[in-house]
C-alpha cells in the first residue's frame, strides 16, 4: 500500500493525471481539439526532461530542442528511405536523442553558465543550418528534386502509426491523443522518478552549491552526463511521437518561436518542479488558443506574462500552489505542537 511521502504523492497525481485525460475522448470533443491537445501534451512531455537538466539539474542548457529534432527527424528518415513504421523506428529515435545529449554533455563538462547557454545553443543553430542549407539532389521523382533532410521544407509521407487503419478514419486523432498521454505518463513517471531518487537530489545539490557538492564527493562530470543521457532518451522518443502524429517533421522545431514557447512553458509552470512543465502547459495551451485571432502578437504576449509571473510568483505556478498547500499543513503542526 502507498504511503504518503511527496514520491508516492506524485505517483497518485500522476495516475489521476493519465486516467482524466483518457477519459476526455469519451465525450466526443472534435478531432481539432484532440489534435491540438495531443500537440500540447508532447511539448509537456518534452519541457519535463528538459526541466530535469535546466531546473533540476540547474545546468544552462538551451538547445535541448536538438535532441527533440535527432528522434524526429531518425523517425522520418527511416520512415521515407526505408520504409519503417514509426512503431518500429521510435527506440532508434530514442538512441539517437540519447546520442546527441551525451555529445551536448560531453561538449558542456568543463562548462558553467553563459559558456554552456552559447555552446548548447550553437549545437542546435548548427542542426538547423545544416538541415536548411541541404539543397543538394538526394532523390528524384517525376516531376521534382528533393534534398536528404527535406531543407527549409521538411519531411512528408513518411508514415505514421496507422490508428486510421486500427481504429477506423474517425478515430485517428484520438489515437494520436492516446499515445501523447502515453508519452506524458511515461516522461513524468521517470521525471518524478529521478527527481526523488539520490540521482535527484545530487542533481539539485550541484545546482545549489556545486563547490559544496564536490567537497561530499559527487563528480560534476558523471551526474551531468547522466542527467543530459536520461533526458536525451525520453526526448528523442516525444520527437518520434511528435513526427509519427504530425506526419511532417522539419527544422522550425529548431526556432526561436519554439523555443521560447517551451521556455515560457518551464518558467510559468515553476523551473525545477516536476509538475512545473504540466502547469506551464495548461496555462500556456489556454493562452495560445485564446489568441488564435492576434498570431502576430503571441510572443510579446508570452514575453509580458514571463515579466508579470517573474515578478508575481518567481518560482512559478507549481511554486505558488506548493506553498499554497504547504501554508495551512504548516498551521496544523504548529496548532497540534
Amino acid at each position: 500500500m502507498l504511503g504518503n511521502t511527496p514520491q508516492e504523492r506524485d505517483y497518485r497525481l500522476l495516475a489521476v493525471l493519465v486516467l482524466g485525460l483518457g477519459l476526455i475522448p469519451i465525450f466526443g470533443p472534435s478531432n481539432y481539439l484532440l489534435g491540438q491537445a495531443a500537440l500540447y501534451l508532447i511539448w509537456a512531455a518534452v519541457v519535463t526532461q528538459w526541466n530535469l537538466v535546466l531546473g533540476v539539474a540547474g545546468i544552462m542548457s538551451i538547445g535541448h530542442l536538438a535532441l527533440f529534432a535527432a528522434g524526429g527527424y531518425t523517425v522520418a528518415l527511416l520512415g521515407l528511405y526505408f520504409g519503417l513504421s514509426p512503431w518500429v523506428s521510435m527506440p532508434i529515435a530514442a538512441l539517437a536523442g540519447f546520442a546527441v545529449a551525451l555529445l551536448m554533455g560531453l561538449a558542456t563538462l568543463r562548462l558553467r553558465g553563459a559558456y554552456t547557454v552559447v555552446v548548447t545553443l550553437a549545437i542546435a543553430m548548427v542542426m538547423y543550418q545544416l538541415i536548411v542549407t541541404d539543397v543538394e539532389c538526394f532523390r528524384k521523382t517525376a516531376t521534382a528534386c528533393y534534398s536528404l533532410t527535406g531543407g527549409a521544407r521538411g519531411l512528408t509521407r513518411f508514415g505514421d502509426f496507422g490508428f486510421a487503419g486500427l481504429l477506423g478514419n474517425g478515430m485517428a486523432q484520438t489515437g494520436n491523443y492516446l499515445l501523447a498521454i502515453a508519452l506524458l505518463g511515461l516522461c513524468m513517471l521517470a521525471a518524478i522518478t529521478i527527481a526523488h531518487s539520490p540521482y535527484g537530489r545530487a542533481f539539485q545539490a550541484l545546482r545549489d552549491s556545486e563547490p559544496a557538492s564536490q567537497a561530499r564527493g559527487i563528480r560534476v562530470e558523471k551526474f551531468q552526463l547522466i542527467v543530459f543521457a536520461a533526458s536525451g532518451l525520453l526526448t528523442g522518443l516525444a520527437g518520434a511521437v511528435y513526427a509519427g502524429t504530425q506526419r511532417t517533421f522539419g527544422p522550425q522545431v529548431l526556432e526561436f518561436p519554439t523555443l521560447l514557447f517551451l521556455l515560457s512553458i518551464m518558467i510559468v509552470g515553476g523551473r525545477g518542479h516536476v509538475w512545473g512543465p504540466v502547469l506551464g502547459t495548461l496555462c500556456l495551451a489556454l493562452v495560445k488558443e485564446s489568441l488564435t485571432s492576434f498570431a502576430q502578437w503571441q510572443n510579446s504576449i508570452y514575453a509580458v506574462l514571463l515579466i508579470v509571473i517573474l515578478i508575481i510568483a518567481p518560482e512559478g505556478l507549481a511554486g505558488a500552489l506548493s506553498r499554497l498547500v504547504a501554508r495551512p499543513r504548516a498551521v496544523k503542526k504548529e496548532a497540534a505542537a
